[in-house]
């Protein structure tokens, strides 16, 4: 089983991993939509995939902290009321440009209300965040309230993931091409935080390697590889019951 734990079906295309000369008995991937017209094509694009292709998608509505619009917060709401959602974001905090700093009181209210949401619904929140993990500690007590929180494209330290963990978050770290790319605290985390607390992610189609136009969902093959090597051992990251009712 492979398990991309981020990307934007949307934007991207389906995997098709017949062109990477490699078998892959079942996919499931969590696929994030930031707006209500993303999330409608998104819907279609999943309800067209047949039962038997051994392909499945958890579906996820957040708003971006690098679009902080709080109009979404009622789409958000009635998607969760008529459960057509698995889980919430991707949501959070983005420091990491000083026109995105300026939003950070919108940043704030959107973050405040997702966190509450997913507290009140039982939903996993899938997190986006960039230059703010001392902010992100600051909701500790609230964060340990959620069913389960999956950091997207972990951008933290270990030492930063094992307090969360050590606080009682019940967190999951997500990575990326970042490992293939040589970030040392991204290949550090990979190599030495617990097994059962480690996913990955394509982004897809974004994140990019140097000279890549975009990123396929299939490439979530080359993040295990790579993966697998910096551990020294097979790794299957499994936490698709964390996105179930």
């Amino acid at each position: 089983m492979i398990f991309d734990a981020h990307l934007h079906l949307v934007h991207s295309s389906l995997p098709d991993f017949s062109k990477t000369g490699k078998s892959v008995d079942f996919y499931a991937g969590v696929a994030c939509a930031l707006s209500e017209d993303e999330f409608i094509k998104q819907e279609k694009i999943i309800d067209s995939i047949p039962q038997n292709s051994g392909i499945s998608f958890f579906k996820s509505f957040g708003i971006h902290p690098q679009n902080p619009d709080f109009s979404y917060s009622e789409y958000l709401i009635q998607l969760l009321e008529n459960k057509k959602i698995d889980a919430v974001g991707e949501c959070g905090f983005d420091f990491f440009t000083q026109d995105f700093r300026s939003m950070s009181q919108k940043q704030e209210k959107v973050w405040n209300f997702q966190l509450e949401a997913a507290i009140k619904y039982g939903k996993p929140l899938v997190i986006h965040g960039r230059k703010c993990t001392e902010r992100l500690f600051k909701d500790i007590k609230l964060l340990k309230k959620v069913k389960g929180v999956v950091f997207h494209s972990w951008a933290g330290t270990l030492t930063e993931a094992n307090s969360l963990l050590k606080k009682g978050v019940n967190a999951y770290f997500s990575f990326g091409k970042p490992i293939l790319n040589g970030k040392k605290s991204a290949i550090e985390c990979v190599k030495f935080l617990e097994e059962s607390r480690i996913v990955f992610e394509t982004d897809a189609p974004y994140q990019t390697l140097k000279g890549e136009e975009k990123t396929l969902p299939e490439d979530i093959l080359k993040v295990y590889e790579q993966a697998e090597k910096l551990r020294g051992k097979k790794i299957e990251p499994d936490i698709t019951s964390l996105f179930k009712n």
